[in-house]
């Protein structure tokens, strides 16, 4: 709602957030990923943290999704048949570790650049499609770094605000993917939120 003085414009009605008032327009949505400038900035700024080691990061990220997910592993033929508590030390582990740390790094650092967002991750669907990596896994992937984010960030740092901008983000990203994949199965559109 918004009120006019006796100047004669329209001034925006401001809410209280916290200790900080913030005018609605102050925080735009995107109208192509849906993500407001503030969910934006909640992503970037708590992957600022993260990046800071993204290979211990990348390392424990993939330790937890192979922990949630271990018929995943079958999909990793350079790593199919090596023990869980061995895989931290194998090279390959490591390096798709971090190839993954890398594109979300690259999710984050392009989401105010859509139409090259859009293109990376449509490219990145049609280059698992070849591994026959489903939308589902993807899926997988994204509740379990929401998960990750949670427990490495704590609390205080991944609040309810931050933890709903990541899963919608997330979806975005999903969802644009799943353009890439050969076949899109029916779950490409449901939620990462659990």
């Amino acid at each position: 709602m918004s009120h006019t003085p006796p100047d004669g414009n329209e001034v925006p009605e401001m809410q209280k957030k916290g200790e900080a008032i913030v005018l609605d327009n102050d925080n735009p949505i995107d109208p192509v990923t849906g993500l407001s400038r503030r969910e934006k900035d909640y992503v970037q700024h708590s992957w600022n943290l993260v990046r800071q080691d993204l290979k211990a990061a990348g390392l424990g990220f993939f330790h937890a999704f192979f922990h949630a997910h271990p018929e995943y592993k079958e999909k990793f033929k350079k790593f199919t048949d090596i023990p869980a508590d061995k895989l931290i030390e194998n090279r390959a582990f490591q390096v798709h570790a971090m190839s993954v740390m890398n594109a979300v790094t690259m999710v984050v650092d392009t989401l105010d650049d859509v139409p090259k967002l859009v293109n990376a991750l449509k490219n990145l669907g049609t280059s698992h499609g070849r591994h026959n990596i489903q939308v589902s896994h993807f899926r997988s992937l994204a509740v379990v770094l929401v998960a990750f984010l949670e427990s490495a960030l704590g609390p205080e740092l991944f609040q309810d605000d931050v933890k709903q901008s990541w899963i919608k983000a997330l979806d975005v990203v999903v969802t644009v993917v799943a353009t890439g994949l050969p076949h899109t199965s029916p779950g490409a559109t449901e939620s990462t939120a659990n």
